[in-house]
């Protein structure tokens, strides 16, 4: 059984619901232009996260303050607690009479593969100007790498080995734009830090190790870092590059438009994505990273049908010849792994539709 297998069953088993209006991109999420998507969804293991703040109607109260604790759930600790399954943002407090939000408990938490949930508070959930702050997951689950506002930096916390390092690089809150993006290499070396999704503003690429650092290209937007290699997709003209971590490479155009791409399959090369403007059918297209060559389309089967429902994504590879996507209907929201060569799909898990979890961060893509 596949790691991915492994966390979405997990998920299912441990884990209660998940709001869907709430939850964008736990991978390569797009907003840009016409091409927003939704992508790698999961269901959250959620505890209540109660508030005897208030803010004033419809006002976002801030969320950068440390929150009162009044529930359980205990603070992650120094060293082991074994590798992550997922990341979530706790929701704000909705209250219907008189209708307030109060937005000062928000915080990440983490939910560890034996099904225990920690709560980050190292973690920046947001800046001062209520711009979103990202965690990211490495592949295996076993680094997490969170913004420190203490430190004005990157750290990555290795959950198995117990150890922690503070990144050299000093990123200032105020580069936290609308929508920015967080990646993490599987180990735990690289991040890439994109301030804000959409825009030519640069990201950065650190090497939390050495301190070296190098920009990233703003018009392009990292989907995962995996052997050295951090995909970058450039959207609406389509290219893909896959730039080592130490620089270089070149973009491979593609002949057409593509959204919602998956990571680069186990060969090396091949790579799931869906046409747009007809991102709406079901319909995967299989490029070839290197050189651009559209490998064929293929419908997918085994979906099931229904008013409101749509692929909303992709997530990671469960084997050489089969990648994960999210589908989204009224009741809940479903895994599936397709056939890339047949087209057919079979359920991975289910996820029931409710709670409230409103960001969500899955192992091995970018997160936002």
């Amino acid at each position: 059984m596949t790691r991915l297998r492994e966390a979405l069953d997990g998920i299912a088993a441990e884990a209660p619901l998940v709001d869907l209006a709430d939850v964008a991109m736990a991978g390569h999420r797009r907003r840009r232009r016409a091409t927003a998507v939704l992508a790698a969804v999961a269901t959250v293991a959620v505890v209540g996260a109660a508030s005897t703040a208030v803010a004033l109607p419809w006002q976002r109260a801030d969320r950068t303050a440390t929150p009162q604790r009044v529930d359980t759930v205990p603070d992650l600790p120094d060293g082991a607690v074994g590798p992550i399954a997922y990341a979530f943002q706790t929701r704000c407090k909705h209250q219907s009479n008189p209708v307030r939000i109060d937005c000062g408990t928000v915080e990440w938490r983490v939910v560890t593969r034996s099904g225990t949930t920690y709560r980050v508070p190292q973690a920046l959930v947001a800046t001062a100007k209520h711009n979103n702050v990202p965690v990211a997951i490495s592949r295996d689950g076993r680094m997490l790498v969170y913004y420190s506002r203490q430190a004005q930096a990157h750290v990555v916390r290795d959950l198995v080995g117990g150890t922690q390092v503070t990144s050299p690089v000093t990123v200032k809150e105020e580069r936290f734009g609308l929508a920015s993006m967080l990646a993490l290499s599987d180990d735990g070396r690289y991040v890439i830090f994109d301030p804000r999704e959409g825009t030519k503003d640069p990201g950065l690429l650190i090497d939390v190790r050495t301190g070296k650092s190098r920009p990233v290209d703003g018009k392009y937007e990292v989907v995962s870092i995996k052997g050295g290699v951090a995909e970058l997709v450039r959207y609406v003209k389509t290219d893909l590059w896959q730039m080592p971590v130490t620089g270089g490479g070149r973009p491979v155009r593609f002949n057409g438009k593509f959204i919602m791409f998956s990571e680069i399959a186990p060969d090396g090369h091949t790579v799931a994505a869906f046409e747009f403007p007809d991102h709406t059918k079901r319909r995967l297209t299989v490029l070839d990273a290197k050189t651009g060559r559209t490998l064929r389309k293929v419908s997918i089967r085994g979906l099931p049908a229904g008013r409101g429902s749509a692929v909303r994504g992709t997530a990671l590879w469960t084997s050489g010849s089969e990648v994960a996507i999210v589908y989204h209907n009224r009741d809940d929201v479903r895994t599936y792994a397709v056939n890339v060569n047949t087209g057919q799909a079979h359920q991975v898990a289910r996820y029931p539709v409710g709670g409230n979890a409103q960001r969500l961060v899955l192992p091995g893509l970018a997160s936002q």
